[in-house]
């Protein structure tokens, strides 16, 4: 049984703390000993991916003057190469596939930097990281694994936010909203609505078959990033003023972040996006409260407080 239906159970026959204290334990409900063991070797067995990636990087790049051209795409490939050929031998949902997926995108990554690195091409770095996150989601949807989504989720933000934060007027993505001629705040309206939507994915395949491949924490996850992209475009706003930055960039977060409320509010499952959201307007406020009134620095303490309570 999952937490919702313990909750109702306990809801329906009224019990006490030590009557679901009994349930819990009658149920085995709480992880044991094996399954901590167990956890513990697949965090181990995670590490152990994330450092060998990390490894492969680092080497390239202490003997960068020791490799040639050829010996730096070759030891790059060559670890690309064999993950993916494991990934082959024992394909997802097998452990060893998974893992060797998430070595395979991380070492995608690498290998775009490599190429920049070594040819110079005057790209921006933020291109690297889309080029990274386009061509990465084939291993994200051959794992079938939350954590190399989560890793996509993570390169796919660091992109946007890097083009929207940066503003470099180069790129394919420059090309798509440059017609419009949107402010920084406007920008960051995108990685807002796209994690919107990613949360809003997740969470429609809770219920379905493919609920493994969005777990809570991954729709959080993305939901997070939205939330700072909203928070982010709203700042700017209330700073630089609505004249300067566009309205849209305070309306369309506080209005997303409404849908959003009045969706949780519905479902009465997860409390995270309410957290999120309110802590959002917490620091839209603080940031009007700065920017707008006229106190001094014992005023604008109290204020503030008050406000944060």
């Amino acid at each position: 049984m999952d937490r919702r239906v313990f909750d109702a159970l306990a809801a329906h026959h009224g019990l006490t703390a030590d009557g679901v204290e009994r349930m819990l334990d009658l149920a085995v409900a709480r992880p044991t000993a094996a399954d901590l063991r167990h956890f513990g070797v697949r965090v181990l067995h995670l590490a152990g991916v994330l450092s060998l990636a990390a490894g492969v990087v680092f080497f390239v790049a202490a003997n960068w003057s020791a490799l040639a051209v050829f010996g730096r795409f070759a030891l790059v490939e060559a670890v690309l190469a064999v993950a993916v050929g494991a990934a082959l031998w024992r394909p997802p949902p097998h452990a060893l596939g998974r893992y060797a997926l998430l070595l395979a995108f991380i070492v995608t990554g690498a290998l775009f930097a490599l190429y920049g690195q070594t040819y110079q091409t005057g790209a921006d770095v933020y291109e690297l990281f889309l080029n990274w996150a386009l061509l990465g989601v084939v291993f994200a949807l051959a794992a079938q694994w939350s954590v190399v989504w989560a890793a996509w989720v993570l390169v796919l933000n660091v992109a946007l936010w890097l083009f929207c934060g940066a503003r470099p007027e180069t790129g394919a993505l420059w090309v798509v909203f440059s017609p419009w001629s949107l402010s920084t705040a406007e920008l960051l309206l995108v990685p807002l609505l796209v994690n919107v939507f990613l949360w809003g994915v997740s969470v429609g395949l809770e219920r379905s078959r493919a609920s493994a491949l969005a777990p809570r924490w991954l729709g959080r996850f993305a939901l997070a990033w939205a939330v700072a992209s909203g928070t982010w475009s709203g700042m700017i706003v209330v700073i630089r003023g609505a004249a300067d930055e566009g309205a849209l960039g305070l309306a369309v977060p506080i209005l997303v972040f409404t849908a959003v409320g009045l969706v949780t509010l519905r479902r009465r499952l997860d409390v995270f996006p309410l957290a999120a959201i309110e802590g959002s307007l917490i620091i839209l406020g603080g940031t009007w409260i700065v920017e707008v009134w006229d106190l001094d620095e014992i005023g604008l303490f109290f204020v503030l407080s008050a406000w944060l309570i």
